[in-house]
Order: structure tokens, then C-alpha cells, then sequence
């Protein structure tokens, strides 16, 4: 007698125990992948009440389980992970056979052994190296965006210093500190002189050009902690942190000066710029003092331009 043998004449008592005692799994589908019938072996594993007559297969099936393939002829072997109670990952690994127009499979739960429970844990860490990696450069490619964001929020465009946007937030900050900490604070109003004739004469392009070349000068000829701004048009503001009217006077003279001196390429006239200079006072808001440098500008256009005046 052999194996052969006893499944022939214990057909029954054999179907039987897979049917209702067995761990083995058996699941009957259609070629749609719908459950026609399984064993009590797979309700166990799953922890179902009852048969899931007429699902299909793939519902219970994680999303990070192998496709599920189904063979034209040879039976295939295959490992699935199903999805159990609470959601927790079931492996289960086995057969899958045709039979007739219909599909059996034949699954046992299945769990890793320990060097291969390593080689999973180490892929796993090498996938979350990858994706610590990868949400790092995700980072930092936005953390430079938003730098480029503020930057373009807070620049004008043209020559490339702070819009009258940023200085206004800056002018409150400045204020704040010099009262803090006692700090003397200077205010610096610029105007291009009869700029309106250098862009009829010669252009929106070359009006650009000086726009761009001024900025340069002034931003060269001042320190790092000073603060230049575009305020509108020809006009610029130059804050003076930790600096007095007098020495402000004299910061505004040099730079007055060096404008004066600069050669233009294309314009045969030389560019001048007026400065009106206001010193922060114990009961200034920024408003007040703005309009103090400003008033001090037009007294310089008024008593002829390319000069420094104070108030």
C-alpha cells in the first residue's frame, strides 16, 4: 500500500479534514478571480466569519502582496500577503492549479525564517535610507524654494536691492532695535537728479541701465549691516544703523560724490543724486522721520540739486 492508495480509499475522511480541520488554506476561484469556495483553513487564517462567497480574491490582498497571477496550465507557486484582522499582514505561500475552467489554490501560512527575516529588514532599511535620502534632497529643494520665493518678494526686479515691500517690514525692526538698545538710527532719502530728461533723451533702456549702475555705487560704497532699498522710480532709501546725522552726512557726501565722479557709458552729461538726511528721534514713528529725509531731499532739489541737506 502507498499514498496513492490510501487518498483512493479514504477519499472522503481526506476531503474532509482539509475541508474542516486542516491549517492549509484552499480557496476556489473563477478565472475573474471571484471566490467560489474555500476551506475553513482560510476563514481561520483571515479570521472571517464566514465564506466570502462571491468576493473577489484581490480584495483581501495587501497592497504591498505580488500580483496575483493565474497559470494557463502547470500549476504556478506563488506567495500572497493577505490582509487579516486589524489589518495585519498575513503571508501565505503555495499553488495555484487549474482545474478545468476554475483555479484552486493550495496556501499554508507561512513565516519567514531568521536569515531571511535579516535579508528583509536589511532590504527594508537600504528602502528607508533611500527614502530618508530622497525627502532630504525633497527638503531642501524646498527649503530653496521658498528662499527663492522671499528673495523675489522682497527684491525689485531691476537692480536687484530690497523692494519698498521688504523695507517696510525692515523700518519697524530697525526702529525697534535702536530704541532697545539706544542705538542712534539715520534715515536717507535718494533721488537721481532730472532723470526724467536722461530716459526722454535717451531712453527707457539706458534709464535702466543708470537705474542699475546707481544701486551698484551705493551698494559698494556702504557697510554690510546698512540697508539699501528701491522706494519707487529714481528714488532710493538708505538706512544707517547705529550712525548719528553727522556721520550720516558724511557717509551721504562720499557717496554723492563718487556718483558725481562715475563716467555713464552713453550718456555724455554726468549723473547727480540729491540725499536728505533724518536722524530717528525718542518720539518718531517711521512715518516721521521718512517725511523728515524727505523734506530734507527737496531742500536739496530746491537749493539746486546734487547735494546733501539735513533736518
Amino acid at each position: 500500500m502507498n499514498i496513492e492508495t490510501i487518498f483512493k480509499n479514504y477519499h472522503d475522511e481526506i476531503i474532509s479534514y482539509f475541508d474542516q480541520l486542516s491549517s492549509l488554506a484552499l480557496v476556489l476561484i473563477d478565472k475573474d478571480k471571484k471566490i467560489l469556495d474555500c476551506n475553513s483553513g482560510f476563514i481561520k487564517i483571515l479570521g472571517l466569519r464566514e465564506k466570502p462567497i462571491n468576493y473577489n480574491l484581490t480584495k483581501f490582498l495587501s497592497r504591498y502582496s505580488e500580483k496575483l497571477l493565474l497559470p494557463d496550465s502547470a500549476f504556478n507557486m506563488t506567495t500572497l500577503i493577505f490582509k487579516g484582522i486589524g489589518n495585519v499582514e498575513i503571508l501565505l505561500r503555495g499553488a495555484i492549479f487549474p482545474v478545468d475552467n476554475l483555479y484552486l489554490m493550495i496556501f499554508e501560512q507561512y513565516r519567514l525564517t531568521y536569515n531571511e527575516l535579516l535579508t528583509k529588514m536589511s532590504k527594508l532599511n537600504d528602502q528607508i535610507v533611500d527614502i530618508t535620502r530622497q525627502l532630504e534632497k525633497k527638503n531642501l529643494q524646498l527649503s530653496e524654494a521658498l528662499t527663492t520665493i522671499k528673495k523675489i518678494t522682497n527684491t525689485d526686479p531691476l537692480t536687484g536691492i530690497l523692494n519698498r515691500r521688504a523695507l517696510e517690514k525692515i523700518i519697524k525692526r530697525e526702529i525697534s532695535f535702536a530704541r532697545r538698545h539706544n542705538l542712534p538710527l539715520s534715515f536717507v532719502m535718494i533721488d537721481i537728479d532730472r532723470f526724467k530728461r536722461i530716459n526722454d533723451t535717451y531712453g527707457h533702456e539706458v534709464g535702466d541701465y543708470v537705474l542699475k549702475s546707481f544701486a551698484k555705487i551705493i551698494h559698494k560704497s556702504i557697510r554690510h549691516e546698512d540697508i539699501l532699498a528701491r522706494f519707487g522710480g529714481e528714488e532710493f532709501i538708505l538706512l544707517l544703523p547705529n550712525t548719528n546725522i553727522d556721520s550720516a552726512l558724511e557717509v551721504c557726501e562720499r557717496i554723492r560724490q563718487k556718483i558725481e565722479k562715475t563716467k555713464f557709458k552713453g550718456i555724455k552729461e554726468k549723473i547727480t543724486a540729491s540725499f536728505g538726511i533724518a536722524e530717528l528721534l525718542q518720539t518718531d514713528e517711521g512715518v516721521d522721520v521718512l517725511k523728515r529725509a524727505d523734506d530734507a531731499l527737496y531742500e536739496a532739489k530746491r537749493k539746486g540739486r546734487n547735494r546733501c541737506e539735513i533736518k
